[in-house]
């Protein structure tokens, strides 16, 4: 009776644990690789999504995937909300739309400075959608982004998440978005992309899409842009920086000419210091770097010129970082480097006492310091240029 009993409760097991009940052929849904979601004149929402398909992406470089032709389709529908226009797409598309692989979100200017955590809810709720998508905001229709095709990538969608990878811009998910729209002491802040030629000047270049700048957020409502000069600030304050360039120009009276390294390593703290019951930032950034090109007739093997170019280095950075701070402190009022936060974690009684509820007219007016410190850790074989005179 035993060995019945225990048998009989297997064959239950194997039952209860069948895995196939809910499957999904990949041949009955389509591939959603991205989403643009923007708001029209009449308030209704319209999502546009870049469906990949699936015959003619094959393999990169492939003969079969054949060079001209297009990898993905746009499909778009309007609704009351977000959930409402992806029913009516579901209806008059014969695939199920599956969203699990959906590298980016970009919201359309629109629909950004009317609040975009409504339209969040959709994907952050959802058990198909993924929140490690990388979230993105445009200038005008989020929609036309999508429209091109890229001169070098497969479809759209892998072309922004290539450059974001290079580091040229915020690399903000969608749960990043989320936890700075849920987090005390800090404002959300992600991507701008645009579309470019490929060329500049040349009317038949094709059209790539390209990171161009910051989206400012208070609360979930878009206040502003930050451009790419000034991005950059954006990250070395936000300790964000891992690929950049740093190119300074020397002085005529020292001879004139260009400068250019690369960054090596990169690392900002932000410590919060509390003086006679005012509270200041010190912001210090460490860097090394590798000069990759001389342009001037300054001789970099005397220690003191290495030391020169050094300071001019630390002033180039300095003043990115003071711009994007001017932009967000007064023209923005929104506090995307997180200042608040760091506040909150080192003094959380002062926090809650005196600057949870007055933070926004607060940061305006907080003073903040910065000091670079920039090393020159190579310089290559040459130190000498033909125009240095002895």
């Amino acid at each position: 009776m035993r060995k019945l009993g225990i048998l009989v409760i297997c064959c239950v097991m194997i039952l209860v644990l069948a895995g196939c009940w809910s499957r999904v052929e990949i041949n009955d849904i389509a591939i959603v690789t991205a989403t643009a979601i923007d708001k029209m004149r009449d308030g209704k929402i319209r999502i546009a999504l870049q469906v990949a398909i699936p015959k003619k992406l094959g393999p990169v470089g492939a003969g079969g995937s054949g060079g001209e032709m297009e990898t993905t389709l746009l499909i778009s529908e309007t609704g009351e909300n977000v959930m409402d226009a992806s029913r009516k797409l579901q209806e008059k598309f014969p695939r199920r739309i599956f969203f699990s692989h959906s590298r980016n979100i970009i919201i359309g200017e629109r629909a950004a400075k009317d609040g975009v955590f409504p339209l969040l809810s959709f994907f952050a709720r959802g058990r198909e959608a993924r929140l490690r998508g990388f979230i993105l905001f445009s200038k005008g229709e989020a929609a036309r982004i999508l429209k091109p095709a890229p001169n070098i990538e497969r479809y759209t969608s892998e072309a922004i998440r290539e450059e974001l990878k290079a580091g040229v811009g915020l690399r903000i998910m969608q749960k990043d978005f989320i936890d700075m729209l849920t987090t005390e002491g800090i404002s959300p802040a992600a991507a701008q992309v645009a579309i470019r030629p490929a060329e500049k000047g040349r009317k038949n270049a094709g059209l790539n899409p390209a990171i161009s700048g910051t989206a400012v957020f208070r609360q979930d409502k878009l206040v502003g842009w930050i451009d790419e000069r000034d991005t950059r600030g954006v990250l070395w304050f936000r300790n964000e920086v891992e690929r950049s360039n740093i190119t300074v120009t020397v002085p005529k009276e020292k001879g004139g000419g260009k400068i250019g390294t690369q960054l090596l390593t990169g690392k900002t703290k932000v410590k919060p210091i509390l003086e006679q019951g005012k509270v200041k930032m010190k912001v210090n950034v460490h860097a090394e770097v590798e000069l990759f090109e001389n342009g001037s007739s300054l001789d970099l093997g005397n220690p003191k010129v290495l030391q020169y170019v050094q300071n001019l280095l630390e002033m180039d950075v300095k003043k990115r970082m003071q711009s994007a701070l001017y932009k967000a402190q007064k023209q923005f009022h929104s506090d995307i480097f997180g200042f608040g936060n760091s506040l909150y974690r080192t003094y959380p009684k002062l926090w809650k006492e005196r600057f949870k509820k007055q933070w926004n007219e607060e940061f305006p007016e907080l003073e903040v310091s910065i000091t670079p410190h920039i090393s020159i850790v190579r310089i290559g074989l040459y130190v000498k240029s033909p125009e240095m005179k002895d």
